[in-house]
């Protein structure tokens, strides 16, 4: 808890970063510690591999400072109307086939995540579908556009936090029942004062196997839109997507797992919307 997923502004999105920074801090971490790291590496070539990180943070800079700032939708008084998003790091697993419940995926491991330790399916989960890959898919399918707020000001929120580290955190547990209890009562979850203002709140990525009905990849969320202090809209539930691959049985299924799983994800999003928040029924043929 406590971690901020940051997008910097572009011209074609409303999101408020959209070249991770986290992305630009990797790299340039990432050859540092190569050159310090290396045995055999000499001080010229750890210098030499500082001024390429350098640089291409300069140049990610510049480029980043060329574009044009993004056109916001802005409110009566001039303010920018606001979208706040909630990614989601509570992943549940479950089995309800005859034999078992779900514990470790047979031999499976991830040896570049897990350090050879065996990997359960709420670790995959979280490895392959975590905050920032949420992100990413929901930037990619124009998620502003399908919620019909183009032009509102996205601002990330921190994920909400699973059960376990609710249990195991009284901090956490109390933040989590405060919000919960603010939106019962209809308001908003932060301090923003911004008169068109609307929040898009993930509460769950679930994996369920069932023996009648296969895999299927469950993720549900709260979107609520506001006018002034009024809660004007609300869109709760959960919608679901079949999966094949995940969790993989063998390592060489991996890369297709964690694809098979962001596209369910990414597939989830606006059947959901079109169901939970418009509540469009589709007619039966």
């Amino acid at each position: 808890m406590g971690r901020k997923y940051l997008f910097s502004a572009v011209a074609t999105a409303s999101i408020i970063t959209s070249a991770p920074v986290w992305a630009q801090d990797a790299t340039e971490a990432g050859t540092v510690e190569t050159a310090v790291k290396a045995p055999d590496t000499t001080i010229d070539a750890a210098k030499s591999a500082i001024d390429a990180a350098e640089a291409a943070v300069e140049s990610a800079s510049a480029e980043a400072s060329s574009r044009p700032e993004p056109v916001y939708k802005t409110a009566a008084d001039g303010s920018a109307c606001e979208l706040h998003v909630w990614p989601t790091e509570n992943y549940i697993g479950i089995n309800t086939g005859l034999l078992s419940g779900f514990g470790i995926v047979g031999a499976l491991a991830d040896q570049a995540s897990h350090k050879n330790r065996v990997a359960t399916v709420k670790d995959l989960m979280e490895d392959y579908l975590g905050p920032r890959v949420q992100l990413e898919e929901l930037e990619k399918l124009s998620f502003t556009e399908k919620l019909k707020l183009g032009g509102y000001k996205v601002i990330i929120e921190e994920p909400s936090p699973s059960h376990e580290d609710a249990k195991a955190d009284p901090a956490v547990k109390a933040k989590a029942k405060a919000m919960n209890k603010t939106i019962k009562a209809k308001k908003r979850l932060t301090d923003s004062t911004a008169p068109c203002y609307a929040e898009l709140f993930t509460t769950h990525i679930f994996y369920h196997k069932a023996m009648m009905y296969g895999s299927n990849l469950f993720t549900g969320w709260i979107y609520r839109d506001f006018d002034g202090d009024t809660q004007t809209k609300v869109g709760k539930g959960q919608v679901k997507n079949p999966l094949e691959y995940f969790p993989p049985k063998t390592e060489d299924m991996i890369d297709e797992a964690k694809l098979e799983l962001r596209d369910a994800y990414s597939k989830n999003f606006p059947e959901y919307v079109e169901k939970k928040v418009f509540k469009v029924k589709r007619q039966r043929r």
